[in-house]
């Protein structure tokens, strides 16, 4: 018994000093045999490292069998059979086994020492377990680290600016360090012509030096296995012979020698393989596995990645550089053609500063010299009376100045008699010395460049310049250079030589001017006078062109250009916004027709002087015509800045004009557009501001009124409403429709009016209201009239039947045609319509727009035989006045007095009604009452003393149709 324990002892001892699975399973195993607890008892165990997936790091899953349950068991169960084998440890698909096995039962005090052995050793390889797990995150984490510091240095190396044999050498030893890679190739792939370009390469048996410049084809890389794996576009792993079988690769034309382990990882952008990485291994011990493909593969990505990235980085900068070097260009011939114009100018600078010719000459070479090689220059002019060539200048290394020599066939000839320049080396002008062409005199130039001195169109002479040094010193550039300052050398000579001219003559004068000197500053008093008159007259031409002449605002002209600029401005910055004002002076006909255009006149002028006191410098008043003003206010901020420039100019409007003594008061109706980005013309923004105008005049004038959305759909339906009345008309939609009237006590039909509706093909029916307006703004409405006359003289035979004549109304733009009666009567001949069957309705807006040619009109169509009614009588701004002086038959009082007519002593309408009525009566007037809906207004009516009417409570306006149906008539 002490031995046991003491064994025990030792046992724990050797137990806790073990740190391996091994040595503790051997160490159990020869303690139980030496205790004589199992002779046979043995350790059967296996430790397998599982990996969870192919970039984790590599671990242990060990599940652990607690030990102590096993032992409490035991002592629990007295029946237990200690010969079953006792499972220490469970690891994933094995297991570490202590097979007891003892031959015989085991006392209690061999289960006690057992037990205690085996609790003590499953607690001490649980330890194990919990430490092997630690030493092998620690493994996994150290590894991981090298792994993202290779990454790291990856990214940073490929925006170094290393040269690529070094960046490539760099990433060759950041693969080294995570796997055996002493062979490797990288390759850049083009998917779309299948070439490969090896950018960098190292391989310890295949020692043959590639050209990374060098791209390889498809042809010359049939037997690659590298081809093979970017052409599938996946991992290829194995030895070469495998993988020349797997990819059936002809052996024969295999490139590259016989590998142990072959491992290729493609590069893949936008689903291309654009290149690769293949490392290879000659020797049996360094074989890849799993975790090395795995690896590879992340670090291939990477690579292309940064690779992608500096391509990209290099392809900007080769931008930069091209661009820097275009804008290199662009300033060196910006600088040369500065040089160029600053030489010309100097050349005629020149001119008007040294007429003394033999100055000249020296500062032009000076010039030309700093433009061209002119070190050997020299300028001939040709005598041809005296047969000679004159050198006006010459400056030459070798040859002496000569003043002249004999007209020959030399090269300065040859130049003056083609008017054209001429380039020579001194090849050339040997052979044409041997072939006798031409004459070199003294010593023979390498480069020779003559142009001519073109005066008129005719050659005066050569300015030539020669190089000994060089046999291309000068160029077809150079050549068309001097030919452009030839040219200005030939205008400054000529205008030298008219100074020298003119200097002349005033010498030979001189003499004279003493005698006529009165006579002289007469002529030249008179002729300041009238230069500067001219002045004058070309200062108010510009004036005129750009002004208004009454007021001296700017006139449309001036309006336009500056619309434009205001456009462009706020088109380059949509802040910047400006309002357009459109102004028109309500009344303004009026006074002008009833107190003459001279007080029109005089009211325009006070009118641009209101205007330009309420707007800034900066702005524009412009006068566009009759009484109709713009104004453009610029550079405002908002909204609100326009509407106190409004506010303020209705507030000096209220103030009167007193003109010859009267005291006269003008209000403006006004129209504004804030600039906007659909503004691409100045018609456009002037357009909107004259709708909001019109929209001020129908709200009830001397108001203002801003261009908005609903005004611009507004537009835009006035548009369409406008093309389908051209297509109404076209297809005759617009017909007219028959009101009659009625003698108020036999409710017999005296007669009938024409109303015009419209028939539309979506909408049906449509009143007046609908559509007058834009017809008469488009100006349709005239077409319209026609159409509704014609017809009228169709209709009027059939209705002669129940009634006496049918009555037409007359818009007011008919009274401003002169053949508008001639018309009319030629339409009604055309149909056989006798002139007192038919009636004229006119309002007095039509008679104050055109009065004279309206009267003219009227006149005419009355003599002939037309009956002429005033229509809407009582609604106008004068309506007394138009009674005595146009030929009228009938008064047609307005239905706005009807609707509130009764019988009420006290009624102030009754009153109003019954004036115009003895008023019409005084006069001989047929009266006639519009708007009758009621019993009680045709009795009130009737009441005051009138005899005729129309309105709803006797009929409603009918087609023709309708009415030969109800009255049975028959329609032709």
């Amino acid at each position: 018994m002490p031995v046991q324990i003491s064994l025990k002892k030792q046992f724990f001892q050797q137990l806790r000093a073990s740190t391996d699975f091994k040595t503790v399973a051997v160490l159990l195993c020869d303690f139980l045999k030496t205790v004589s607890i199992s002779q046979n008892a043995q350790c059967l165990w296996q430790l397998v490292v599982t990996v969870s997936n192919v970039n984790s790091q590599a671990y242990p899953e060990i599940s652990e069998f607690d030990m102590g349950r096993i032992v409490q068991s035991a002592q629990a169960d007295s029946s237990v059979d200690y010969s079953q084998a006792f499972y220490l440890a469970q690891v994933s698909n094995s297991h570490f086994i202590i097979d007891i096995a003892p031959k015989k039962l085991l006392d209690e005090s061999d289960k006690n020492i057992l037990l205690d052995i085996l609790s003590a050793t499953s607690k001490h390889i649980k330890y194990l377990l919990t430490q092997y797990h630690a030493d092998q995150q620690e493994i996994q984490l150290l590894k991981s680290h090298k792994i993202q510091q290779a990454l790291f240095d990856i990214s940073n190396l490929v925006y170094s600016e290393q040269d690529p044999a070094i960046l490539y050498k760099r990433l060759h030893e950041i693969i080294s360090t995570l796997v055996y890679a002493e062979n490797i190739f990288i390759i850049r792939f083009n998917h779309l012509t299948e070439t490969m370009q090896f950018l960098y390469h190292q391989d310890s048996v295949d020692t043959d030096i590639i050209n990374s410049d060098v791209e390889f084809d498809k042809k010359q890389m049939a037997g690659s296995i590298t081809l093979a794996m970017l052409r599938s576009k996946e991992p290829a792993w194995g030895r070469s012979r495998d993988l020349i079988e797997k990819f059936n690769i002809d052996y024969s034309i295999a490139i590259g020698p016989d590998s142990e382990d072959w491992v290729g990882i493609p590069m893949i952008e936008n689903g291309n393989a654009v290149g690769g990485i293949v490392l290879q291994s000659y020797l049996p011990d360094k074989i890849y596995n799993q975790d090395d493909i795995n690896l590879l593969t992340f670090v291939a990505e990477h690579i292309r990645q940064s690779l992608t990235r500096r391509e990209q980085t290099e392809e900007l900068e080769l931008k930069v550089v091209e661009r820097t070097a275009k804008l290199s260009q662009e300033i060196h011939e910006r600088q040369r053609s500065e040089k160029i114009q600053s030489a010309l100018y100097n050349i005629t600078s020149l001119a008007s500063q040294n007429e003394n010719i033999a100055e000249f000459y020296p500062a032009m070479h000076e010039i030309v010299g700093q433009l061209l090689e002119a070190k050997n220059i020299y300028v001939a002019f040709i005598d041809e009376e005296n047969k000679k060539v004159n050198f006006a200048y010459r400056v030459d290394e070798f040859d002496e100045f000569v003043d002249s020599r004999p007209l020959t066939n030399g090269l300065t000839e040859w130049v003056w008699a083609s008017k054209a320049p001429v380039l020579l080396n001194d090849t050339q002008i040997k052979r044409l010395k041997d072939q006798h062409i031409t004459v070199v005199r003294g010593h023979a130039p390498k480069c020779w460049l003559g142009v001519p001195l073109i005066i008129g169109g005719k050659a005066i002479g050569v300015i030539a310049l020669q190089s000994y040094d060089s046999a291309d010193a000068y160029s077809f550039k150079e050549q068309e250079l001097l030919m452009f300052v030839s040219t200005h050398i030939a205008q400054a000579l000529e205008k030298i030589e008219n100074s020298k001219r003119i200097k002349n003559a005033y010498s030979e004068m001189e003499t004279n001017v003493l005698k006529r000197t009165t006579e002289l500053e007469h002529t030249n008093k008179a002729l300041r006078e009238q230069i500067l008159r001219r002045e004058d007259a070309e200062h108010k031409l510009k004036h005129d062109a750009l002004h208004d002449q009454l007021t001296g605002l700017a006139n449309r002209n001036q309006l336009y250009v500056r619309l434009n600029q205001s456009i462009a401005r706020h088109q380059a910055k949509p802040t910047h916004l400006f309002a357009v004002f459109f102004i028109d002076l309500d009344r303004f006909k009026i006074i002008n027709d009833s107190m003459g255009h001279w007080v029109g006149d005089e009211l325009l002028k006070i009118v641009a002087e209101r205007i330009q006191r309420c707007v800034r410098k900066p702005d524009l008043v412009a006068r566009l015509g009759g009484d109709e003003f713009a104004v453009i206010l610029n550079s405002i901020r908002n909204i609100n800045e326009a509407r106190l420039v409004a506010e303020r100019m209705l507030l000096v409007f209220t103030e009167p004009v007193y003109i010859q003594g009267k005291e006269l008061f003008i209000s403006p109706s006004i129209g504004i557009a804030i600039s906007h980005d659909r503004h691409k013309e100045p018609d456009e923004i002037l357009r909107d501001s004259d709708i909001a105008l019109y929209r001020s005049k129908e709200q009830g004038r001397n108001r203002y009124t801003f261009f908005d959305d609903a005004l611009h759909q507004s537009s835009i339906n006035t548009l369409i409403i406008e093309g389908e009345l051209r297509r109404g008309l076209v297809r005759n939609e617009i017909l007219p429709h028959y009101q009659a009237i009625f003698n108020l006590k036999s409710k017999k039909i005296l007669g009938f009016e024409a109303l015009m509706r419209w028939n539309h093909p979506e909408r049906g029916l449509l009143m007046p209201m609908d559509f007058s307006d834009i017809a008469k703004e488009t100006g349709l409405i005239e077409q319209i009239d026609w159409q509704i006359y014609e017809q009228v003289c169709r209709d009027l035979p059939i209705l002669l039947g129940i009634a006496d004549y049918i009555s037409i109304n007359v818009s007011p733009r008919h009274l401003g045609h002169e053949n508008f009666a001639n018309r009319l009567l030629s339409l009604m001949a055309e149909y056989g319509v006798a002139p007192s069957n038919l009636h004229m309705e006119v309002t007095e807006d039509a008679l104050i727009e055109h009065p004279e040619l309206g009267l003219k009109l009227l006149t005419q169509l009355k003599l002939a035989g037309i009956k002429i009614s005033l229509d809407d009588f009582g609604t106008g701004y004068s309506s007394f006045s138009y009674l005595h002086k146009y030929p009228l038959d009938c008064l047609k009082i307005d239905h706005s007095f009807i609707k509130t007519l009764t019988n009420n002593p006290d009624d102030k309408t009754i009153h109003l009604v019954s004036a115009i009525h003895a008023l019409g009566m005084s006069l001989g007037l047929e009266m006639i009452v519009e708007g009758i809906e009621t019993d009680d207004q045709c009795e009130c009516l009737q009441n005051i003393g009138f005899s005729n009417g129309q309105g709803y409570l006797f009929a409603m306006p009918n087609a023709i149709e309708e009415i030969c149906s109800t009255f049975k008539l028959t329609s032709a």
